[in-house]
């Protein structure tokens, strides 16, 4: 049983009864367990929980609660508290909720924040949304090279509970209290002398394995994984796990330090972007919210663009059958076998699709591989279709022993499968680099528009190699006719 339907009810009573007392009630309960039980209040009751909590309580589980959440409740707050409370979220949640708030709500919120949050806001809300800027944090430690490790490990211990992360400290030229940098002013670097250039990094295990005297000039890493600020997030996701950080400092064209990105944060991209690869690969629009908070009809236009599309690509299946009416006359057997034939080919080039997608997502495949992907995929596509062809050309043999021209038709059927799901497996494989190399997104080569192209190619294989194994039947029958 969930936790929050378990306390839930408990929890509503004191809400009316005995509000006084939810501090102490929920004291030790962890802020992802109170965000599920916010989402089973109504809105009403949800923001009378976050007003009757210490903004500090309040805050983390504000934060973990969906942005459609946050900001319904956010409405029904009084602007003191939702002041409060903001103020005490993490600066890159902090931008989330107020990038999502009208213009005019946006203004009186940051009207009412401190001056250097309010500033620290304004210039993380000018990065897109999606990018390492709009994903990063100003909750960071950071030190010059000449502090010493016994005063570095003392600001740990002073900064470390509003910092979003305290296994890093990184290392400036210049004072570490200055403001940062505005992207407004991209040659501020040069004219103040280098002032916050991140020079290295130091590890919370560097400090205490330091002697307490050592300068960090001595102890930092120099060499940092960083990232520049327009990157895409799913590009620093693949960072951050291809050199096993906890955190990357994002930093401007002139080394300067504008925030740091933590693991936790990515875990979330990484969610929301396989979420919507799945979407995609599923030949569905992806949804902006979950799946229980997206609209009846926003599911409709999601839903539906896809399966236009994909009914008006079936037609074509239907005009390339009518093509071949004559051999369906002239050996009518041939079409008990359509669906055994355009099946193998949509279902190889489906597992094509998948597993190509899937590597490129993860770095494993670039643009110069396509050739040697191609390469691969066909002769993976003959065998799996030599062994598909196999059983097939059995099975035809076995079906029905006295049919006219049984042996012909078993062979039409095996070397067709050879030809689909060779023509599956590249088509799998090819179009989701083609789109790539096209700038477009390779999800976008769905699993179903890739069976509906194969079933329009096989339809017009599988008539092509009957017509040239019993060519001769089939002109009999038309002569006849």
């Amino acid at each position: 049983m969930r936790f929050a339907t378990l306390i839930g009810p408990d929890l509503k009573d004191l809400l009316r009864e005995e509000p006084e007392h939810l501090r102490e009630v929920l004291e030790e309960v962890h802020p992802e367990d109170l965000a599920d039980i916010l989402n089973d209040f109504d809105v009403a009751e949800a923001a009378l929980l976050v007003t009757h909590l210490p903004p500090e309580t309040a805050a983390p589980i504000f934060e973990r609660l969906d942005r459609t959440r946050q900001q319904e409740i956010f409405a029904r707050l009084d602007p003191g508290v939702s002041a409060r409370v903001v103020e005490a979220m993490s600066a890159d949640d902090r931008a989330d909720l107020v990038q999502d708030l009208e213009p005019k709500e946006r203004t009186e919120l940051l009207e009412r924040l401190e001056p250097e949050q309010a500033r620290d806001v304004r210039e993380l809300v000018k990065y897109p949304e999606h990018s390492a800027g709009g994903l990063m944090t100003t909750d960071f430690i950071s030190v010059t090279e000449a502090t010493s490790v016994r005063d570095a490990i003392e600001e740990v211990r002073k900064l470390g509970r509003d910092a979003e992360t305290v296994y890093y400290v990184y290392v400036l030229h210049g004072p570490e209290s200055m403001a940062p940098p505005s992207i407004e002013q991209p040659d501020l670097a040069e004219r103040a002398g280098g002032y916050r250039k991140l020079l290295g990094v130091a590890s919370l295990r560097d400090l205490l394995l330091a002697a307490p005297e050592q300068m960090l000039g001595e102890v930092m890493t120099s060499n940092v994984i960083t990232v520049a600020p327009e990157l895409d997030q799913e590009v620093v996701a693949r960072t951050i796990a291809k050199y096993d950080l906890s955190a990357v400092p994002v930093v401007d064209k002139f080394q300067r330090l504008l925030g740091v990105i933590t693991f936790d944060d990515v875990m979330d991209v990484l969610v929301a972007e396989q979420t919507e690869d799945v979407q995609k690969l599923a030949g569905v629009e992806p949804l902006a919210a979950s799946y229980l908070d997206t609209g009846f009809w926003q599911f409709i236009s999601a839903r539906a663009r896809w399966l236009v599309v994909l009914f008006v690509g079936e037609l074509f299946t239907s005009s390339a059958l009518s093509r071949y009416e004559e051999s369906f006359r002239a050996v009518g057997t041939l079409v008990l076998f359509i669906p055994l034939v355009i099946s193998s080919g949509g279902n190889s080039g489906s597992q094509s699709a998948t597993l190509v997608i899937r590597a490129m997502a993860v770095g494993e495949l670039h643009d110069k591989d396509a050739l040697r992907v191609l390469t691969r995929e066909m002769l993976q596509g003959l065998v799996l279709g030599a062994i598909l062809g196999t059983i097939g050309f059995v099975r035809t043999i076995l079906w029905r022993p006295h049919v006219p021209h049984q042996f012909q038709i078993s062979l039409v059927v095996a070397l067709t499968l050879v030809v689909v799901v060779m023509i599956g497996t590249v088509a799998g494989a090819g179009l989701p680099m083609l789109l790539r190399r096209m700038r477009f997104d390779p999800a976008v080569s769905s699993t179903p528009f890739i069976a509906s192209l194969v079933d329009v190619l096989g339809i017009m294989a599988y008539f092509s190699v009957a017509k040239f194994i019993l060519g001769a039947v089939i002109q009999a029958h038309t002569v006849m006719r």
